[in-house]
């Protein structure tokens, strides 16, 4: 379930922030990505300085 969401995930991440921000994903973080349930994920990227960025998963 969590493989399907992460698309969106990310869809919306970039697309909910301002036109002149500038946020990367590492390669790590995509389609195909697994993550273990019931544990602590980190998840990092690169944006402008001061930039304000959530992170959000469905379920």
């Amino acid at each position: 379930m969590v493989k399907n969401t992460l698309p969106a995930l990310f869809c919306m991440l970039l697309a909910c922030s301002p036109a002149s921000a500038k946020v990367t994903l590492p390669r790590l973080i995509g389609d195909g990505m697994v993550l273990q349930r019931n544990t602590k994920v980190k998840i990092w990227g690169w944006a402008d300085a001061g930039e304000k960025v959530t992170v959000q998963f469905i379920g």
